[in-house]
């Protein structure tokens, strides 16, 4: 299933790591992740404060509807990939649903976080575009809320295998926008085609709660750097409104 990121041969797991028949050799760490990148970087993906805020804000479950009504869709015989899985929040629910489960994000902090909480999933440090999966290896492949590396999904899912891909509605967080900019609108939906892909199905789902910690909700969205300070102060004394949770869920097949 694992091929090696430095020579593309199979990875078999010997005690605490993963190696290739060329010596190439990747530790499991105390957390039980794997680190698959072969670059450098300390500060790629999500910081661990960011970690932080993203966490806090998730386990208050608002989008649990949403993580159950994706779970749902998967089967006990899957070998799933969450592609970009941060926190592992999603991940947890999944890898009980499937015969083998694959965490993977760039953010080194956010699949530690994720590994401490999930057993049943194998967590990797990894790109989104450089995957250590073979060829049409893969059953299912989620993408929540991060960005579509379609070539490399297309790459690793099997003839008639499943990416399920989701984003936000266009009424996603309608009031958090309301309070931060004069005229709020609505989010695009997403595109009716991808080249390689049928798309199966396509709902809608959608939600209301109230949220008191409204500023962990903004540092959940891209609105935290698109808004002018003034609005941000406002958003600050804020305590707490009644906010729709919108999600578009789009089921594709390869072809």
């Amino acid at each position: 299933m694992l091929k090696c990121p430095k020579c593309n041969e199979k990875l078999i797991k010997i005690n605490k790591s993963y190696q290739c028949k060329n010596n190439h050799n990747f530790d499991i760490s105390k957390s039980g992740h794997v680190n698959f990148t072969l670059k450098n970087k300390k500060n790629s993906g999500d910081n661990e404060l960011m970690v932080k805020a993203r966490s806090k804000f998730l386990e208050e479950d608002y989008y649990d509807f949403m993580r159950q009504f994706v779970a749902n869709k998967l089967s006990e015989n899957q070998v799933l990939v969450d592609a970009g899985c941060g926190q592992g929040y999603y991940t947890k629910a999944f890898s009980k649903k499937v015969k083998e489960c694959y965490g993977l994000d760039l953010s080194k902090e956010a699949i530690i976080h994720a590994s401490k909480k999930d057993i049943d999933a194998l967590y990797m440090v990894a790109s989104l575009f450089e995957m250590p999966f073979f060829d049409e290896s893969i059953d299912c492949v989620t993408s929540i809320f991060v960005p579509l590396g379609k070539d490399e999904i297309q790459r690793i899912l099997k003839p008639n295998g499943t990416w399920i891909v989701v984003g936000p509605g266009p009424k996603h967080c309608w009031e958090l926008k309301e309070h931060l900019y004069e005229v709020p609108y609505e989010n695009k939906l997403p595109e009716d085609t991808q080249p390689g892909f049928e798309l199966v199905s396509r709902e809608c789902i959608s939600n209301k709660a109230f949220v008191e910690d409204v500023w962990s909700l903004l540092e959940m969205t891209p609105y935290r750097y698109k808004t002018s300070k003034q609005a941000l102060e406002k958003l600050q004394q804020s305590e707490g409104f009644e906010v729709t949770f919108e999600f578009i869920v789009s089921e594709w097949r390869k072809v």
